[in-house]
C-alpha cells in the first residue's frame, strides 16, 4: 500500500513537470491530483526536491539490477564504459522528465546543485560497480574523470533520441579513451614526484647527520680569560 502511494505520487509529479514545468510544481497540487491526503503525501515526499531524489534512486536501482558481474574480467576503461551505458539504459524510460529537469536546472541554481550532489553520490556506485578504486589522490582523480566523462556523454544523450544511443556511445567512448591517456600521464608524473620527494628527504637527512657529527668531532679552541690563563672548557 505504501509503495503504491509513492508510485502514484511520483507518476503524478512526472506528469506535472511535463505539463506545467518545474517552476510551477506544487506538492499540495500533486497530492490533490493523485487523490492522496496531504499528510500522507508529505511522509513520502516532503518537498519537490524529494521527487528529484526519488528519480535518481530509481535510475540507480535499475542500473544495479541490470549490472553484469562478469565485467570484472574486462579492462578498466571497458568496465566503466559498460557501467555508464547501463546507466543511460536505465534513464531511457524517464527521458522526457530528465530532459525537462535538465532544462529547468539552467535557470534554477538550487535544482542544479541538487542534481550535482545526487550525481556525485551515484558516481561512487558507478566506480564500485566498475571495480575502480577511488582511494587516495589518484582515486579522487579517477572519480572526477569518470564524472567528467559522464557529464560529456549526458549532454549528448539529451539530444540523442535514437533507440540505440549510437551518438552517446561514440562520445562516451572517445572521452574515456582520452581520459585514460591523460590519467596514465598523470600517474607517471605523480610517481615521479613521489620518488623525487623521497630522494630529497634522504638527502636532507644525510646532510643533517654529517653536519651534526662534524660539529661534535671538531676540536674546540682553548678559552683564555682576562688574566692570560686558560679557562676551563664548558
Amino acid at each position: 500500500m505504501t509503495q503504491d502511494i509513492g508510485n502514484r505520487l511520483f507518476e503524478q509529479f512526472e506528469r506535472a513537470v511535463l505539463e506545467h514545468g518545474w517552476a510551477h510544481i506544487s506538492c499540495a497540487r500533486i497530492a490533490h491530483d493523485a487523490d492522496i491526503e496531504l499528510a500522507e503525501a508529505y511522509r513520502h515526499y516532503p518537498s519537490r526536491f524529494s521527487y528529484v531524489s526519488a528519480l535518481i534512486r530509481r535510475i540507480d536501482a535499475a542500473m544495479l539490477e541490470d549490472f553484469d558481474a562478469d565485467l570484472a574480467d574486462e579492462p578498466a576503461r571497458e568496465r566503466l564504459f559498460d557501467v555508464l551505458m547501463g546507466r543511460f539504459d536505465a534513464m531511457q524510460p524517464h527521458r522526457p522528465l530528465i530532459v525537462a529537469l535538465s532544462k529547468a536546472a539552467r535557470y534554477d541554481p538550487k535544482l542544479a546543485l541538487h542534481l550535482c550532489a545526487l550525481s556525485a553520490l551515484s558516481a561512487e556506485w558507478i566506480m564500485d560497480m566498475a571495480h575502480i578504486s577511488s582511494a587516495g589522490v589518484m582515486g579522487q582523480l579517477r572519480n572526477k574523470g569518470a564524472l567528467l566523462a559522464y557529464g560529456r556523454a549526458f549532454s549528448c544523450w539529451l539530444e540523442d533520441d535514437s533507440e540505440d544511443m549510437a551518438k552517446t556511445m561514440a562520445v562516451l567512448d572517445k572521452v574515456l579513451k582520452r581520459g585514460e591517456r591523460t590519467l596514465r600521464k598523470t600517474e607517471k608524473l605523480f610517481c615521479g614526484l613521489k620518488r623525487l620527494s623521497r630522494c630529497s628527504c634522504r638527502s636532507k637527512s644525510s646532510c643533517g647527520c654529517s653536519t651534526k657529527k662534524d660539529e661534535m668531532s671538531a676540536p674546540r679552541e682553548p678559552v683564555v680569560d682576562e688574566g692570560g690563563e686558560l679557562a676551563p672548557a664548558s
